[in-house]
């Protein structure tokens, strides 16, 4: 932890207030809707909390008296506990609602409920099926909406996950990711976000998993002007692809709303798997990531989970201080001196 704390330090740049601050009071859909500018200030501010949080003073109180909803339909245990404990930590407070225990239940709509939760706090974080869900939670509220995941994207936690990357690294330039195993929400937001910081990403798919070509252009669009190289495969890459590679990045296979024939498909994506076969082909030091939760024996095996290789508790720790970055740019004041 030393060691990757000093790389960090020595890289990082210091942190662009104006680019925060013109963040204030805006939506957090997708890391796209930011400049590369704005997410390389999330990641400054976000080492200079957990710095603060861990080896200084502790967490300044940027957030007194804020509130934060944070409303699910879907099961979560480090999205509600970092945004929880990490709006707590700042010196606000954050509501949890289980969307089928609210008037939602009951055929209470999206608008209404956005009307009215932004009537009560402060922010919404949000953590849903459907992305359209989250536009109509930011058409109708006038105060900042999260996305906490959808179905499509998971922006939180690759905005975390980059900041981990740079964190052990020292660097995002020069960095080659790959994601592997079944291509879903996170690997769509790790590709658009490697994209606008520079990081070049490999995909591998089975083909029977059809890559979505709208996020898949964009971000190859991105990437032509950051520099990211970009690649998909609908296998697992050649030799001379993987001897690049400083990080193997997997997800479960099946998600929350796709169920898979695991027992018929497993020869097939086994072959995807994170483990230590494929780190051994990977360049020297490379890491394993999982976003959790992890199907071991699947996905990932637990050896690999639990060595020396794995960014995987880092990776679940940093989401804490990514969220309380992003918090504090968008309802925060950034010119107070507890700032400072």
């Amino acid at each position: 932890m030393k060691t990757t704390h000093s790389h960090h330090q020595k890289e990082m740049k210091p942190i662009n207030r104006k680019a925060l601050r013109a963040m204030r009071g805006k939506d957090f859909l997708n890391t796209t809707h930011y400049s590369r500018e704005q997410l390389e200030a999330l990641h400054a501010l976000a080492f200079q909390l957990k710095h603060a949080h861990l080896y200084g003073s502790g967490t300044p109180p940027l957030l007194e008296g804020k509130t934060l909803a944070m409303v699910f339909e879907k099961p979560s245990t480090r999205t509600r506990v970092s945004f929880e404990a990490g709006m707590f930590g700042l010196g606000g407070h954050a509501l949890y609602l289980d969307a089928q225990k609210t008037q939602m239940s009951r055929s209470e709509d999206w608008q209404d409920t956005a009307r009215t939760l932004s009537g009560y706090t402060d922010a919404i974080m949000a953590r849903v099926y459907e992305q359209r869900t989250l536009e109509t939670l930011a058409k109708y509220s006038p105060k900042p909406v999260i996305n906490g995941l959808s179905n499509s994207l998971h922006p939180c936690q690759i905005l975390s996950d980059l900041f981990t990357i740079r964190e052990h690294f020292g660097k995002l330039e020069g960095v080659h990711v790959m994601y592997s195993g079944v291509v879903d929400n996170v690997a769509y937001s790790l590709a658009l976000g490697c994209a606008q910081l520079g990081v070049d990403f490999t995909l591998a798919t089975p083909r029977m998993f059809h890559t979505n070509q709208a996020i898949w252009k964009q971000a190859q669009t991105i990437a032509k002007k950051s520099g990211s190289l970009m690649q998909h495969f609908d296998s697992m890459p050649p030799a001379k692809v993987l001897k690049s590679v400083h990080v193997a990045y997997t997800d479960e296979w099946e998600s929350m709303h796709m169920k898979l024939d695991k027992a018929k498909l497993f020869p097939t994506l086994s072959k995807y798997q994170v483990n230590e076969k494929l780190l051994a082909q990977c360049a020297k030091g490379a890491m394993a990531m999982h976003c959790l939760p992890a199907i071991k024996g699947e996905e990932v095996n637990s050896s690999v989970m639990y060595s020396k290789h794995s960014l995987v508790w880092p990776q679940a720790q940093n989401r804490m201080y990514v969220q309380q970055a992003l918090l504090v740019a968008l309802l925060g004041d950034l010119d107070s001196k507890s700032s400072e």
